[in-house]
């Protein structure tokens, strides 16, 4: 049975739906030590901030398979080392984005009307109301930088509440943003024009310091700042200059470089900087929601299912996703077969997306592809994670190509190889049962359903080949499923296609290839083969 680690207190919801499937074991947070000395015994591991998965975790996790995060961000997860060893990692982006967005409205009115500093003054003893004169928001401009689920979720609430909203996301279009009653904006003019500014981004190169000195410079004095997204995208000594100069009127961080803050930490003496222990996601609903967000998508991955919380596998919108599963089988075959048809090392692959397809984001398709080539030389060592880094270090060159027509049929998945021993092209399509068929090898027009084993053996058109190759597999009692033959033209090369029961001996291969009239003949296995024999054959 499966087995599945929890840790840092994840929503029972969660670890009983894990409990449908695996066996799971809970635990308190862990130290890298301590899991360097569990996490071989799993399958999967479920976190929320507390516990680290290092590299050095993941590269004693021998037989581990999905890393899953209750909640959105994914910085205590070393995700490069996961998808260098083919290790998926999920976590759940919509889970909390309501809590997330609610906390950050409420810090806004906080910063606004001083709230938190009213109450600490009359618990102390005193009333003076003219200390904590607060400004409206209403008709204020709130510069919003993430329109993601949280993002989105703010900018909503700040609409209802009469403010202006202009926002910045390079990922979400003009349309988008205004369809939400949103202004697109480019930063400088989310700086200048807001009064205050709300962050919800993740960690990139891009991200880290978004509040820097520069960036406060270009903002309006009397600005408030709130950040309810991660501690490195503010740059904390920045913030300290912009409050002590003015600047910057008020700020309110959920979260900070280094959780939890030194008492000394400069942020903590300012009057006007209100500090919360990183409590965005910290709800009963938005704990039980990401739990169960991310135990779905770690027993998806488990179960070998496509993932649609994966942080490292391509993952278009929901809706694009439906249309594209059905072709991953068909995408992963063609990569296998296209794999071990070529002859000499693979320098490059070209895919063509053809019909529907040609318009999709077809990435998941492309890494099934992927896979599919390098899995007869690399077996189970390679995924749909780690092919496109596996693919860029052997030094296999991909691209893509668009047909809208489909080459004439609807739908068309094509894999061209290109060696050092030429070119060829393999080609499918799913039947109207959704089930995968061959229709093209090198120009050859067939159509004609995938087996574990087949052979592809061009030849002479000339009568009598194909009953000599099936008396060859019938002596070697092999049987024959399918059999497809092409020609491009009456007494030139055709080539002919066999669908068998169980791989062919190496001393028939051997006598076919020396039948008079055929070319070659060539063992294409899209099962690992269970006899030494076909192993031998299959690589």
């Amino acid at each position: 049975m499966m087995k599945i680690l929890v840790t840092d207190g994840v929503a029972r919801e969660g670890i009983e739906l894990l409990r449908t499937e695996a066996q799971v074991d809970v635990s308190k947070p862990l130290d890298e030590s301590a899991l360097l000395d569990r996490i071989s015994e799993y399958d999967g591991i479920m976190v929320r901030s507390a516990t680290k998965v290092t590299a050095r975790c993941i590269a004693a996790a021998g037989r581990l398979k999905v890393i899953g995060r209750a909640g959105a961000g994914v910085d205590n997860i070393d995700v490069d080392a996961a998808t260098r060893k083919g290790i998926v990692v999920v976590n759940a982006p919509g889970g909390n984005s309501v809590a997330v967005a609610e906390h950050t409205i409420a810090l806004l009115l906080c910063l606004a009307r001083n709230i938190p500093q009213a109450c600490a003054h009359v618990k102390s003893g005193g009333w003076e109301r003219g200390k904590f004169m607060g400004t409206e928001v209403r008709g204020k401009v709130l510069g919003i930088f993430g329109l993601g689920r949280a993002g989105v979720e703010v900018a909503k609430r700040a609409l209802a509440l009469g403010m202006k909203v202009l926002a910045y996301d390079p990922g979400v279009s003009a349309s988008k943003a205004a369809s939400l009653g949103v202004v697109p904006a480019e930063p400088k003019d989310v700086f200048a024009n807001s009064d205050f500014i709300s962050l919800h981004v993740p960690v990139t190169p891009e991200t880290i310091g978004l509040i820097r000195r520069e960036t406060i410079a270009l903002m309006k004095k009397g600005v408030r700042i709130v950040n309810c997204s991660r501690g490195r995208v503010v740059d904390e000594s920045a913030l300290v200059e912009g409050l002590r100069s003015g600047k910057v009127a008020g700020v309110a961080l959920d979260v900070l470089t280094s959780e939890p803050p030194p008492p000394d930490h400069p942020l903590l003496g300012f009057d006007n900087v209100i500090v919360t222990p990183h409590l965005g996601a910290s709800t009963t609903e938005a704990q039980t929601n990401v739990a169960l967000e991310t135990a779905k998508a770690m027993l998806a991955a488990l179960r070998g299912e496509p993932v649609p919380n994966a942080v490292n596998i391509p993952v278009p919108a929901a809706e694009v996703f439906r249309e594209l599963a059905p072709f991953i089988p068909l995408a992963e075959i063609l990569g296998k077969f296209a794999s071990q048809w070529s002859e000499g090392m693979i320098a490059s692959v070209r895919v063509g997306w053809g019909g529907k397809l040609s318009s999709l984001d077809t990435r998941p398709l492309l890494n099934s592809v992927l896979k599919g080539v390098l899995s007869p030389l690399l077996g189970d060592d390679v995924n749909v994670v780690n092919a496109p880094i596996l693919t860029k270090e052997r030094g296999i060159a991909i691209s893509e190509i668009r047909v809208s027509d489909g080459n004439g049929n609807p739908n068309e998945i094509s894999v061209e190889t290109s060696t050092n021993k030429g070119t060829r092209l393999v080609a499918g399509v799913l039947s109207a049962r959704q089930v995968p068929r061959l229709v093209q090898i090198d120009g050859y027009r067939l159509d004609m359903a995938f087996t574990p084993y087949m052979l592809v053996c061009p030849h002479v058109d000339q009568p009598g080949i194909i009953g000599m190759v099936g008396t060859t597999l019938g002596k070697a009692r092999v049987n024959i499923s399918e059999m497809q033959v092409a020609r491009k033209a009456k007494g030139g090369d055709a080539i002919m296609v066999l669908g068998i029961d169980s791989p062919a001996p190496p001393e028939a291969l051997t006598e076919i290839a020396r039948l008079a009239g055929v070319l070659s003949v060539k063992p294409v296995y899209l099962e690992r083969p269970n006899s030494q024999a076909g192993a031998a054959q299959g690589g």
